[in-house]
C-alpha cells in the first residue's frame, strides 16, 4: 500500500471517529433555547438537527486540509509545478457540490416548516392547548435602558418585571418610547423589534414555571448591555391572579400620571419620565 493511501484510509478513520463522537457529544448536550414554551422547542430541534447536518461536513473539510497538507506539502524554495500536473477531479467536484446543495435545500424546507409552524403557533396561541387556557395580553414598552410591562386586561397597570401565567396564550405588544430596541425573551424562543409608533405582536405558550431572563438584543446606546429583566417570572395561573390585584393596588396611586393604555405612546413631558 502507497503511503498516500495509507494516509487518506487513515484519515478517513479519524474523520468517522470525530463524526462519532461529535454526534454523541450533541445527543447528550442541552441546545438553546430552553424548551420553555411552544415556540422554543421547535426552535431548539431546528438547530440540533442543523447542528448534526453541519458536523460531519465541518470536520471533513478540517481533516481534507490537514490532508491536503500533509501530502501536497512542498519547501519554500521549491521550484512550482507545471501546469500539466495541476490537474482537478470533476467527478469529486461534482459530487461535493451535488451533495452540499442536497443538504442546503433539505435545511432550507426544514428551516420554513419551522418557520411556518412558529407563526401558526403564534396564530393559534398554542400547539396542542386546550380551550380553556387564559389568553392574556402583554405590553413590552422599551426605552434607554429598560423594558416595562402594561397588562391592558388587569387595568393597564405597569410593572417594571414581566410576570407571566404558565400555559396561558400570551400575545405580546412590543413598541418603543426611543430608538429601536428589541425583546428578547431566549428561554421562550421570543424575540422582536420594539420600534417607535409601531405595535409589533407576537405570541407564545410559557410551558415551565420559574424564572427567567430577558435582554435587549439591538444596540441601543451606551447602556445597552445593562438593559435587561433578569426577574421574568412564569407562575402558576393562581399565583399570577394574586401577584395581578397586588400590583393593581400597589399602582392605583400612580396610575392617573400613565397615559391611558394605547398600542403606541408618542412621550409628552411628564410621562415615562420625558
Amino acid at each position: 500500500m502507497s503511503p498516500t493511501r495509507r494516509l487518506v484510509l487513515t484519515l478517513a478513520a479519524v474523520w468517522v471517529g470525530a463524526v462519532a463522537v461529535g454526534s454523541i457529544v450533541f445527543a447528550l448536550i442541552t441546545f438553546p433555547p430552553q424548551p420553555a414554551s411552544n415556540v422554543s422547542q421547535s426552535i431548539q430541534d431546528t438547530i440540533r438537527l442543523i447542528t448534526f447536518a453541519a458536523w460531519p461536513i465541518f470536520s471533513l473539510v478540517v481533516i481534507a486540509i490537514i490532508g491536503t497538507l500533509l501530502v501536497r506539502r512542498r519547501a519554500p524554495d521549491a521550484a512550482p509545478l507545471p501546469p500539466s500536473e495541476l490537474r482537478g477531479n470533476p467527478r469529486l467536484a461534482g459530487t461535493w457540490i451535488g451533495v452540499v446543495s442536497a443538504i442546503v435545500l433539505v435545511l432550507g424546507i426544514i428551516g420554513t416548516i419551522t418557520l411556518n409552524n412558529e407563526q401558526s403557533a403564534q396564530v393559534v396561541g398554542a400547539t396542542g392547548g386546550s380551550a380553556n387556557i387564559a389568553n392574556l395580553e402583554v405590553q413590552v414598552i422599551a426605552q434607554q435602558w429598560q423594558f416595562t410591562y402594561r397588562y391592558p386586561s388587569y387595568g393597564g397597570f405597569e410593572s417594571a418585571h414581566l410576570v407571566l401565567p404558565v400555559n396561558a396564550n400570551v400575545t405580546f405588544h412590543v413598541t418603543s418610547l426611543d430608538v429601536t430596541h428589541s425583546f428578547w425573551y431566549p428561554a421562550m424562543g421570543v424575540k422582536a423589534d420594539a420600534v417607535p409608533e409601531h405595535d409589533n405582536v407576537v405570541s407564545a405558550q410559557p410551558l415551565q414555571i420559574g424564572p427567567y431572563r430577558i435582554v435587549c438584543g439591538e444596540l441601543c446606546g451606551l447602556w445597552h448591555g445593562a438593559m435587561s429583566d433578569d426577574a421574568a417570572q412564569v407562575m402558576s395561573a393562581s399565583d399570577f391572579v394574586n401577584w395581578a390585584q397586588q400590583q393593581q393596588t400597589a399602582d392605583a396611586p400612580i396610575m392617573k400620571y400613565l397615559p391611558p393604555y394605547s398600542d403606541t405612546y408618542v412621550p409628552n413631558p411628564g410621562a415615562y419620565g420625558s
